[in-house]
């Protein structure tokens, strides 16, 4: 391990494990090395062992045991960080009760790792005074260009290479997004992984965005249904309370602006377990206040608002489509948009269901127009989205034919794939397993309908140690 490439920003020993925040520099772009840098910062979790781990040096140096066995977790999103482990218990303990310790890293534009925001735009990436403004839009889409899954691909390779050397091999765990990264890694660099976990997360190789979401829509019209079936009281409290909203500008604590399309955003969280439930208590108590004083109550508002992470993580809405336009000439041109209005979708569209009897539909992880005006921290995206949206000028994510070679013997891939997941089709992962692998025995599952997207979350236990019996050929 060099030293000198890499920073300790933060050490501490919580009871049974042990954190190291560490700082390396990258290029923005690897396909000019010598070119300018960003900051990487991720976290290693081991556990404790006081024969290496009790002394000072942890503060200044990496310290892993004699042979590492790295497992690096890859977050879900686009756009989220990496939260540091505080304690010996959920998915943490099984991989580090495995034998692992664990990277996380803040994938590039997130948490500590040059984080992106509508600041940073203002500040530290400004319009040149000579510049038209579609230069510098030009130059801001071919610098956001670099914060997709190739790099941050490229970037775990700095940090592998960095940690244990370039001959040593690593493992990954991918969760949902994370997944597609991992699955960019295969194609990429197959030779530095020791064996691929994914849950939630095979990228729908092959596939264009449009056909992502006529699946997602179908998805989340199964789970609009159940919500219903589940609460019919709430089918007139939705209207009424999208009534309001069409009538009312009302603002939320951000300065963000809930619409009807903001507020049936909230069925994002029915991909999670308990998502339903926590819907049905903010339409329950929205409904009350609006018949008892009239008004949502702060209280509630900030609900809606912390209930979504578009202005905190503008990756996830960014690139919520450009994660499915994985090699040039895929242009997605608003895909959810454009399909929110396909025959078929009607109960997603305000402007028909408010002139009927029938419930409006909640939307879910979808990204609209609207967004990049109901969100305050989306506004000043907006020309970049567009500009994303319209883009086909994208790099190869996956490459198919190297994918189709790598055999279960020479890096085993195994995925927790999720019947009625809301967010990852089942139907397209199947379709992908066999267009990926051709049935060469690898991409082995643990199929199951007792999770939502979150099953790792929800019982690590059950999920990883399934994943793990499929490793180990353990599985009839």
């Amino acid at each position: 391990m060099s030293g000198s490439q890499i920073k300790v920003i933060d050490s501490f020993h919580l009871k049974s494990i042990v954190n190291q925040r560490i700082e390396v520099l990258v290029p923005l772009s690897h396909s000019d090395k010598n070119g300018e840098k960003i900051r990487l910062v991720a976290n290693i979790t081991q556990k404790y062992d006081p024969a290496i781990h009790d002394t000072d040096e942890l503060k200044d140096k990496v310290i892993l045991p004699p042979n590492p066995k790295i497992i690096c977790y890859i977050q879900g999103g686009p756009g989220f960080p990496c939260p540091v482990p505080l304690g010996y218990s959920g998915k943490d303990k099984v991989l580090l009760e495995k034998g692992y310790q664990i990277l996380y890293m803040d994938q590039r534009g997130t948490g500590l790792s040059t984080p992106i925001d509508s600041n940073f735009f203002k500040h530290r990436f400004s319009k040149h005074p000579e510049e038209t403004d579609s230069e510098y839009l030009d130059r801001k889409v071919k610098f956001i260009l670099n914060f997709r899954a190739d790099s941050i691909v490229e970037d775990l390779e700095i940090l592998r290479e960095i940690l244990i050397g370039k001959e040593t091999k690593w493992s990954l765990l991918g969760q949902s997004f994370g997944g597609f990264c991992a699955f960019t890694y295969l194609s990429f660099h197959p030779e530095a992984l020791q064996e691929v976990l994914v849950t939630g997360g095979v990228p729908p190789i092959g596939f264009h965005p449009d056909d992502v979401y006529e699946a997602t829509y179908k998805r989340t019209k199964e789970r609009n249904v159940h919500y219903y079936d589940k609460y019919p009281q709430d089918v007139e409290k939705v209207k009424q309370i999208s009534d309001y909203l069409s009538r009312e500008h009302v603002i939320l604590p951000s300065g963000g602006t809930l619409s009807v399309e903001r507020f049936q955003q909230l069925g994002l969280n029915f991909g999670a377990t308990g998502g339903t439930n926590a819907i049905h208590q903010i339409v329950m108590k929205f409904h009350y206040e609006l018949l008892t004083i009239g008004y949502p109550t702060l209280d509630t508002l900030n609900t809606v608002q912390n209930s979504l992470s578009f202005d905190t993580n503008v990756f996830y809405a960014l690139f919520q489509e450009a994660i499915y336009c994985s090699e040039p000439g895929i242009v997605s041109n608003w895909s959810a948009d454009r399909l929110r209005y396909k025959e078929g979708n009607e109960n997603f569209n305000y402007q028909i269901i408010s002139q009927s009897t029938d419930p409006l539909y909640f939307t879910g992880e979808m990204v609209y127009k609207s967004n990049f005006s109901d969100y305050s921290e989306l506004r000043s995206f907006h020309d970049l989205a567009d500009a994303l949206h319209a883009n086909g000028n994208w790099g190869k994510l996956y490459d198919l034919d190297k994918l189709n070679k790598i055999s279960f013997s020479q890096v085993p891939v195994v995925a927790a794939s999720y019947f009625y997941d809301q967010y990852v089709d089942f139907g397209l992962t199947m379709a992908v397993k066999d267009r990926a692998f051709k049935g060469n025995g690898n991409l082995r599952q643990y199929i199951t309908s007792d999770y939502f997207h979150n099953g790792v979350r929800e019982n690590p236990e059950v999920v990883l140690n399934r994943l793990f019996d499929l490793l180990d050929c353990e599985v009839d």
